[in-house]
Protein backbone atom coordinates (compact mmCIF):
# COMPACT_ATOMS: atom_id res chain seq x y z
CA UNK A 1 0.00 0.00 0.00
CA UNK A 2 2.85 2.42 0.79
CA UNK A 3 4.25 1.95 -2.70
CA UNK A 4 0.97 3.16 -4.20
CA UNK A 5 0.97 6.28 -2.03
CA UNK A 6 4.62 7.00 -2.79
CA UNK A 7 4.01 6.78 -6.52
CA UNK A 8 1.03 9.06 -6.18
CA UNK A 9 3.16 11.65 -4.35
CA UNK A 10 5.77 11.50 -7.10
CA UNK A 11 3.11 11.75 -9.82
CA UNK A 12 1.54 14.73 -8.06
CA UNK A 13 4.97 16.32 -7.80
CA UNK A 14 5.51 15.78 -11.52
CA UNK A 15 2.16 17.42 -12.32
CA UNK A 16 3.07 20.46 -10.21
CA UNK A 17 6.54 20.63 -11.74
CA UNK A 18 5.15 20.58 -15.28
CA UNK A 19 2.89 23.51 -14.37
CA UNK A 20 5.93 25.43 -13.13
CA UNK A 21 4.84 25.22 -9.49
CA UNK A 22 8.24 24.09 -8.22
CA UNK A 23 7.59 24.84 -4.54
CA UNK A 24 4.50 22.66 -4.52
CA UNK A 25 6.33 19.96 -6.49
CA UNK A 26 9.05 19.92 -3.82
CA UNK A 27 6.41 19.30 -1.14
CA UNK A 28 5.07 16.27 -2.99
CA UNK A 29 8.53 14.87 -3.77
CA UNK A 30 9.41 15.29 -0.10
CA UNK A 31 6.31 13.27 0.85
CA UNK A 32 7.43 10.53 -1.54
CA UNK A 33 10.92 10.52 0.00
CA UNK A 34 9.48 10.36 3.51
CA UNK A 35 7.48 7.31 2.42
CA UNK A 36 10.56 5.72 0.85
CA UNK A 37 13.98 7.23 1.49
CA UNK A 38 15.37 5.13 -1.38
CA UNK A 39 13.14 6.84 -3.95
CA UNK A 40 15.82 8.10 -6.32
CA UNK A 41 13.25 9.36 -8.83
CA UNK A 42 11.73 11.70 -6.23
CA UNK A 43 15.23 12.79 -5.12
CA UNK A 44 16.18 13.55 -8.73
CA UNK A 45 13.05 15.56 -9.46
CA UNK A 46 13.14 17.38 -6.13
CA UNK A 47 16.73 18.33 -6.93
CA UNK A 48 15.69 19.58 -10.35
CA UNK A 49 12.92 21.62 -8.71
CA UNK A 50 15.37 23.13 -6.23
CA UNK A 51 17.70 23.96 -9.12
CA UNK A 52 14.90 25.66 -11.05
CA UNK A 53 14.17 27.79 -7.97
CA UNK A 54 17.83 28.81 -7.81
CA UNK A 55 18.56 26.81 -4.66
CA UNK A 56 21.59 25.10 -6.15
CA UNK A 57 23.04 23.84 -2.87
CA UNK A 58 19.83 21.98 -1.96
CA UNK A 59 19.74 20.59 -5.49
CA UNK A 60 23.30 19.30 -5.13
CA UNK A 61 22.37 17.64 -1.84
CA UNK A 62 19.50 15.74 -3.49
CA UNK A 63 21.55 14.73 -6.52
CA UNK A 64 24.36 13.56 -4.24
CA UNK A 65 21.94 11.43 -2.20
CA UNK A 66 20.59 9.88 -5.41
CA UNK A 67 24.15 9.12 -6.55
CA UNK A 68 24.97 7.53 -3.19
CA UNK A 69 21.96 5.26 -3.62
CA UNK A 70 22.64 4.50 -7.30
CA UNK A 71 26.32 5.18 -8.08
CA UNK A 72 25.78 4.83 -11.86
CA UNK A 73 22.86 7.32 -11.99
CA UNK A 74 23.97 9.39 -14.99
CA UNK A 75 20.99 11.79 -14.81
CA UNK A 76 21.86 12.70 -11.23
CA UNK A 77 25.47 13.41 -12.24
CA UNK A 78 24.34 15.51 -15.20
CA UNK A 79 21.94 17.56 -13.11
CA UNK A 80 24.44 17.96 -10.30
CA UNK A 81 26.90 19.26 -12.90
CA UNK A 82 24.36 21.91 -13.90
CA UNK A 83 24.00 23.00 -10.28
CA UNK A 84 27.76 23.14 -9.76
CA UNK A 85 28.05 25.18 -12.95
CA UNK A 86 25.36 27.54 -11.67
CA UNK A 87 27.49 28.03 -8.55
CA UNK A 88 30.52 28.79 -10.79
CA UNK A 89 32.30 25.62 -9.65
CA UNK A 90 33.52 24.62 -13.09
CA UNK A 91 35.94 21.96 -11.82
CA UNK A 92 33.19 19.94 -10.10
CA UNK A 93 30.77 20.62 -12.96
CA UNK A 94 33.22 19.29 -15.55
CA UNK A 95 33.97 16.22 -13.42
CA UNK A 96 30.26 15.41 -13.11
CA UNK A 97 29.61 16.07 -16.81
CA UNK A 98 32.41 13.67 -17.72
CA UNK A 99 31.10 11.02 -15.33
CA UNK A 100 27.56 11.43 -16.69
CA UNK A 101 28.82 11.07 -20.27
CA UNK A 102 30.83 7.96 -19.42
CA UNK A 103 27.89 6.37 -17.63
CA UNK A 104 25.45 7.24 -20.41
CA UNK A 105 27.81 5.77 -22.97
CA UNK A 106 28.22 2.59 -20.94
CA UNK A 107 24.49 1.87 -20.71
Amino acid sequence: MKLLFKKNWTIEGNKRYLRGDYRSAIKFYTKAILEDELDTEALLFRGISFHDLGNFQKAIEDFTLAIQLVPRFSEAYRNRALSYYSLNDSKKALSDYNTAAQLAGAS
